[in-house]
């Protein structure tokens, strides 16, 4: 074979493995959902697919979706998506489908992914798009539909600047819709983030994709679209009197069809936030029209089945009922005359109501009611009902609780909470049950509990009910543990103690005067004088302690030297000195086990203030001279860096925390992109193990070492020709030396395994079993083992 024959025969190949049909595929959509963190997504293709038209293995395990910049078409990613689910989907009268059978299914493909803040942040925003080849010869309102592909195309905003999910289809029904016949199906979509929406129809995209070319992903500013067979148009897809339209507000499709046949539309639906258009999906589907029998089940009748018993019923001559009022906010049942060979459809106004489609309706708003019965069974014409109900709900009057203050205070006080007077009686209830002799306008809770009143107005006939939650929250504890003595000399101290909890904010005071800097549930007291506590928890409650009087008898002068700051990681101990000599020094709480003779040692305290003590007693004098300073023991920095891999010729960035404050020296420099910076790129070309000292503005340090260890490259060839002609009979695969746990699997087009090597001493030689492979293109993975990601693709063997 020549060297340009093999060219062809490569260039055939992968344009079979491409190329792909989709004839049997009626439509589809994407969706982009956001998840918890701000940059994870998960994207999804929903595909619709005719069982009865789809060949065995149409169905991929995977599909792949590109994502492109919308101003420029820059291609950002390609996603590939496992298939995630399949369901069939329902049609209330699987009779009709034999006369244009179609067996509709839904096929999902979903993958999490992440769309880092960082890179998607262009105003314009992005689309996302995966296009098919080709549509069904069948369809009747396009031209060449058997060469026009399909395009399913997503636009999103920036998620760094608008966080959004696009917006979700219903999923949709196999309904066949009958000639001459209203009929009318839903496509509204919902929208996690309660953006506005609208809808429109659309001409479908046709794409770059037909029978000979296979651009399945490419991107465009203004995709081909289909061309149109004389007559139909986007406004006119379905032929019909009146023809296939659609609400823009609730996404509702009706059509009275007047020509038999398979109709290809498209739905665009474009989300609004603020008044801004942010994003934008389109569904691509097909609705099939039938000639159907002109039978009809007999036609129903509306029975009311349940009613309040202040209800005004109306009824005609034969005892139908054909209107009620009743009072806003009460319920009535509607019902028909149910069996398993019918279906039903409710309708409020002309309009069906979606999920309504028993044979049981609860009202809750006014409006003209009716129903159409259906064979479930038999393929046949719907039946309406003869006469329809209609509802009148009476708005009643909007009558409020008010309250004379906040509904939440704290114990001991209480809030007036006060109904409209008028020609009203009133029924108080607290929590669901009834107050006893509450039937006055008014009503003063002194407790927490949910305070609802039922008011009746004897004008409208109508109970107007409102409720108010009143919160009571308990006072705070304001108690100071008794100390052990309250008469002490003067230097020392007396630790003050009072309930401590983390909603409590505190306020010592000594002889009327407040104590600021004083906040905490201990108070260490160095003076004689009058203290109280004052606590006011999170709520804005508050107490205030019984008083205590505290007393300092005078000790001799002595003073101690200010002590600096030391780091907690401080090679040297700080010396510390007072004057006069001749006392000790201590410590309290951790800083006890520091002080030694007169030294203190940080390593034994860590971060934090400590309080050292100096005393010295002398004779006559019944209370010892004190002095104290308070050492700051500063923290010293910590990272933590791990060692790495990186392929030789490539970088990696090192250490993967950043702490703006601390100051980075790292050594040696050699294949640093900086040895200053705190995350550096590294691209030795030897495994290199370097070494970083962190600094902290006060001059605290600390060292750490990482190693980065260098791999070689694999050079993966993609074709061999196993003809021991002595040139390229094997398949040699550069630098997998490096990589002696590796795994090697081929496998033919139908998944099986033709070669598997655990390491790769010995190259592939074309063999399986011990016989030759016929030539053909063949799928490998190489998986190098440890934290290295895995490698796959194809190879073509000639002979």
């Amino acid at each position: 074979m020549t060297q340009r024959n093999t060219y062809l025969f490569i260039l055939f190949l992968l344009g079979l493995s491409t190329w792909v049909s989709a004839s049997h595929i009626v439509g589809g959509n994407i969706r982009l959902a956001r998840q918890g963190t701000a940059d994870q997504f998960t994207l999804s293709l929903h595909l619709f697919i005719d069982d009865l038209n789809s060949r065995a293995g149409e169905i991929k395990p995977t599909v792949k979706l590109a994502i492109y910049r919308r101003k420029d078409n820059l291609k950002m990613g390609e996603f590939e998506l496992p298939l995630l689910n399949q369901q069939p989907l329902s049609a209330s009268n699987q009779a009709c489908a034999q006369l244009r059978p179609l067996k509709l299914r839904e096929v999902v493909y979903s993958k999490e992914i992440e769309l880092s803040a960082d890179r998607f942040d262009d105003p314009g925003g992005y689309y996302a798009v995966h296009g098919v080849c080709c549509r069904s010869g069948a369809i009747d309102n396009i031209t060449q539909a058997d060469e026009s592909g399909m395009v399913f195309h997503l636009e999103f905003p920036a998620p760094k600047l608008t966080p959004n999910s696009s917006p979700t289809f219903s999923v949709p029904t196999g309904e066949y819709a009958c000639k001459g016949q209203p009929f009318s199906f839903s496509f509204k979509a919902t929208d996690a983030d309660g953006d506005q929406l609208k809808y429109s129809l659309v001409t479908p995209y046709k794409g770059f994709t037909d029978q000979g070319t296979a651009y399945d992903n490419q991107p465009s500013s203004a995709y081909p679209t289909v061309g149109w067979r004389p007559g139909f148009s986007a406004e006119n897809a379905v032929p019909g009197a009146p023809g296939l339209s659609i609400n823009p507000e609730t996404g509702q499709l009706s059509v009275t069809a007047s020509q038999v046949g398979l109709f290809a539309f498209a739905v665009l639906c474009e989300e609004f936030r603020n008044g801004q258009r942010i994003g934008s999906v389109r569904r691509d589907f097909q609705l099939a029209v039938v000639d159907c029998p002109t039978n009809t089940p007999p036609a129903p009748v509306i029975e009311l089945t349940q009613a309040p018993v202040n209800a005004h019923i109306e009824k005609d001559a034969g005892g139908v009922v054909t209107s009620v009022s009743v009072c806003q906010g009460q319920e009535l049942t509607l019902q028909t005359e149910s069996s398993t060979e019918w279906s039903f459809q409710w309708q409020r106004d002309g309009q069906n109501l979606e999920g309504d489609t028993t044979a049981t309706l609860v009202v809750k708003a006014s409006g003209d009611y009716t129903v159409i019965k259906k064979f479930r069974n038999t393929c046949g014409k719907p039946s309406p009902a003869q006469t329809s109900v209609r509802i009148n709900m009476t708005e009643a009057e909007r009558l409020k609780l008010t309250a004379s203050g906040p509904t939440t205070f704290c114990d001991g006080r209480s809030v007036l909470l006060k109904a409209p007077e008028g020609s009203y009686t009133y029924a108080w209830f607290k929590n669901g049950q009834p107050i006893p002799g509450a039937r006055e306008s008014d009503y003063q809770p002194h407790e927490t509990g949910e305070f609802k009143v039922q008011i009746f107005s004897a004008v409208t006939g109508c109970t107007v009910t409102d409720s108010v939650s009143v919160q009571v929250h308990p006072k705070p504890v304001a108690s100071i543990t008794p100390p052990p003595a309250t008469t002490v000399c003067s230097g020392d101290t007396i630790r003050l103690n009072a309930v401590a909890r983390p909603s409590y904010r505190y306020q010592w005071e000594m002889t009327g005067t407040v104590l600021n800097q004083e906040e905490t549930a201990s108070l260490a007291a160095t003076q004689s004088g009058y203290y109280v506590l004052t606590v006011t928890d999170t709520n804005q409650c508050r107490a205030v302690s019984d008083g205590i009087l505290l007393t300092f008898n005078t000790a001799p002068t002595v003073s101690m030297t200010p002590l600096p700051a030391i780091c907690e990681n401080a090679t040297e101990r700080l010396s510390l000195h007072a004057e006069p000599g001749g006392g000790t020094f201590t410590g309290i709480g951790r800083a006890a086990g520091a002080v030694t003779a007169s030294e203190f040692d940080p390593s034994k305290t860590g971060p934090g203030q400590y309080v050292i003590t100096y005393t010295l007693s002398q004779t006559g004098s019944a209370c010892p001279g004190r002095a104290q300073q308070t050492v700051q023991v500063l923290p010293a920095p910590f990272i933590r860096v791990s060692d790495v891999t990186v392929r030789r010729g490539s970088e990696v960035q090192l250490n993967p925390t950043n702490v703006d404050t601390l100051r980075y020296v790292w050594t040696p420099s050699v294949g640093l992109s900086s040895p200053v910076t705190a995350r550096p790129y590294a691209s030795p070309d030897t495994t290199t193990t370097y070494r970083v000292k962190v600094t902290t503005p006060q001059g605290c340090e600390f060292t750490a070492q990482l190693t980065v260890t260098v791999m070689t490259a694999l050079f993966i060839p993609d074709a061999f020709t196993p003809n021991n002609d002595g040139l390229n009979d094997d398949w040699v695969i550069r630098g997998i030396a490096d990589y002696p746990d590796c795994t090697v699997e081929v496998y033919n087009r139908w998944g099986n395994p033709v070669f598997v090597s655990k390491g790769y001493a010995q190259p592939w030689d074309g063999r399986s079993n011990g016989q030759d492979v016929p030539p053909a293109v063949y799928q490998y993975v190489i998986k190098p083992g440890g934290s290295h990601p895995h490698r796959s693709g194809s190879v073509l063997i000639t002979r």
